[in-house]
């Protein structure tokens, strides 16, 4: 009865306002992700029952939140992500960030490093060290960690196509410190899927480099309970250009594909599921539809745990995101204006109740970014946190008539586009095939679009443009003499080990990988064997080059 009352007062009042609704309804404005937007949301718009849809803060389905207090008893983790181009200086950023009380960042890696190439292969040249660390072997992990206990902190690891050989360095370093494996915590990033469509550092085929996440996942599960072994990046795909429906169903298809390879090892989702976690972006150009977006993923992400693979854990259901603020949203043009975005970030993200949140700088367009500009990143995180209120509610936004319509609708459309990639045979097919990469071609294209024909603005670039003066901003660049050392340093490595140890090891490496995927076979042993003789990065990928072949681009759609 309230719900009719209340229609037919919202109908009476349209009547009223007739003229001034049907002008601004006609302007037809809608979400990124085509969900058309009313003027007005009232309660008969929420459809959501309130019980089973959207529920309390810390009990399923998580809607509102994994945690009952929020931000209350603890905030977001501000995060950070930073490389320097040789091991040394990564060791002394890192030691002086725990002696000021801090945690390391995430540890961004160089494009040979990410592609399994050691420093003195010719397609390294002009890029060691240049993106972030160059690690060739083992001796650079100690290098890096050198007067730092890995039991004693979080260890971050951008890492994909090689991680398990990442892994395999942390593993045998902190048993050489006397490390309880229990107690050993940090993360790979390890979502090589998203590589295929969205990033491009792959190396192997499909199925085998999904064997080598399940086997870290595996591995992990077996040995290293306290470990992340998995950061499912659908933060990368708007990177490529993939709207927020496809952002979030890609990312979901990616992490329930390895899943299900685990499950079929007989490995339970309570034994692994709690080291996943998600990395998404919290900054496209709609503020409350990335709220949305963050309540929705908590809801799908329990519900499927839970009533499809079987969890029974409500720490494994709950969904851990990372959001960030993604360059691709950030603009050279009057690049100032940039930390306003990282605050809409920011914004989002706490007011979409997720766990860690790591804002670019107004800079990183140009290149690795001025220490000036963290420091306005990381204190745009202390304003929201310490001068907004925010953090004092749970979920303040929860019961909004817009947001919770909005979640509702956002839910049922990342559903649908899981469900197709489903039919189509899961996501390794919806990869080979090349669905993944036009779907996101026809997103950016759409994008671009509406950019040119003005219907999406961007302040400084399509309107509000002011022609500035400013001097050139210099990127980066990593010294050449720096480049000759780690080359240098990995030859003598070669001529200083035991060579007929690493040649044993990669024997059985290679052994192992032409066996088929399965618990038995689980390549994470061997590679450890390989980095515990000082086999190189470069080798040992090499090796699984040679039985698994490299990834072929498809050349049409």
């Amino acid at each position: 009865m309230y719900f009719e009352r209340l229609k037919t007062a919202e109908q009476e009042w349209r009547e009223r306002h007739k003229e001034e609704i049907e002008k601004a309804e006609a302007m037809a404005p809608a979400c990124e992700d085509g969900v058309p937007l009313k003027v007005l949301y009232t309660p008969p718009d929420v459809t959501a029952d309130y019980y089973k849809d959207v529920g309390f803060p810390g009990e399923f389905p998580f809607t509102r939140g994994i945690d009952a207090a929020g931000y209350r008893n603890k905030l977001w983790t501000i995060s950070h992500y930073a490389g320097f181009g040789s091991p040394r200086e990564t060791n002394i950023l890192f030691r002086r960030m725990i002696e000021h009380g801090g945690v390391p960042p995430y540890m961004a890696l160089d494009l040979p490093t990410q592609l399994g190439l050691d420093p003195d292969h010719p397609m390294a040249r002009g890029e060691v060290g240049m993106t972030g660390t160059s690690i060739a072997s083992l001796r650079d992990w100690e290098i890096i960690f050198d007067g730092i206990r890995l039991e004693d902190i979080f260890v971050g690891t951008v890492i994909n196509a090689p991680a398990a050989v990442i892994l395999a360095m942390h593993v045998v370093l902190a048993e050489k410190q006397g490390a309880d494996l229990g107690k050993v915590r940090g993360n790979l990033q390890n979502d090589i899927l998203k590589e295929f469509t969205a990033r491009g550092n792959f190396i192997f085929p499909v199925e085998p480099s999904l064997r080598l996440v399940t086997d870290t996942l595996e591995y992990c599960a077996q040995h290293l309970p306290a470990y992340w072994p998995l950061n499912v990046c659908g933060g990368h795909y708007p990177e490529a250009g993939a709207n927020r429906v496809h952002e979030v169903a890609f990312a979901f298809a990616d992490a329930f594909t390895y899943i299900e390879d685990a499950l079929k090892r007989g490995v339970g989702i309570d034994g692994f599921g709690k080291g996943i976690f998600f990395l998404m972006k919290c900054n496209h150009t709609d503020l409350f539809e990335e709220v949305a977006k963050f309540r929705a993923m908590r809801k799908i992400w329990a519900t499927r745990l839970r009533d499809r693979y079987g969890a029974r854990d409500a720490e494994t259901m709950k969904c851990r995101i990372l959001g960030h603020s993604g360059g691709s949203l950030m603009t050279r043009e009057r690049p100032e204006l940039n930390i306003a975005r990282t605050t809409l970030a920011c914004l989002a993200g706490v007011l979409g109740g997720i766990q860690l949140i790591g804002l670019r700088t107004m800079d990183e367009v140009f290149g690795i970014p001025t220490e000036k500009a963290e420091l306005i990143a990381i204190g745009t995180q202390h304003v929201v946190a310490h001068e907004t209120g925010l953090p004092d509610v749970v979920d303040p936004v929860g019961g909004s008539c817009y947001i919770e319509a909005l979640t509702t609708e956002f839910e049922a459309r990342v559903q649908e586009e899981i469900e197709r990639i489903e039919r189509m045979g899961g996501m390794v097919k919806a990869i080979e095939s090349g669905y993944v990469r036009k779907v996101i071609a026809q997103d950016a294209y759409r994008t671009q679009v509406d950019l040119e024909t003005g219907r999406k603005v961007k302040v400084g670039v399509n309107k509000y443009r002011i022609e500035e003066n400013e001097p050139p901003r210099r990127p980066y660049r990593y010294k050449p003499e720096e480049e000759r050392r780690q080359i240098e340093a990995v030859r003598q490595l070669r001529r200083e080990r035991d060579n007929a140890a690493v040649q044993k090891a990669l024997k059985r490496l290679g052994a192992t990988a032409r066996q088929p995927a399965g618990s038995g076979s689980n390549l994470v042993p061997p590679i450890i064997e390989a980095v515990r003789a000082y086999a190189t990065i470069g080798e040992i990928c090499g090796t699984l080059r040679e039985v698994f072949g490299e990834y072929a681009e498809p050349t049409t759609f």
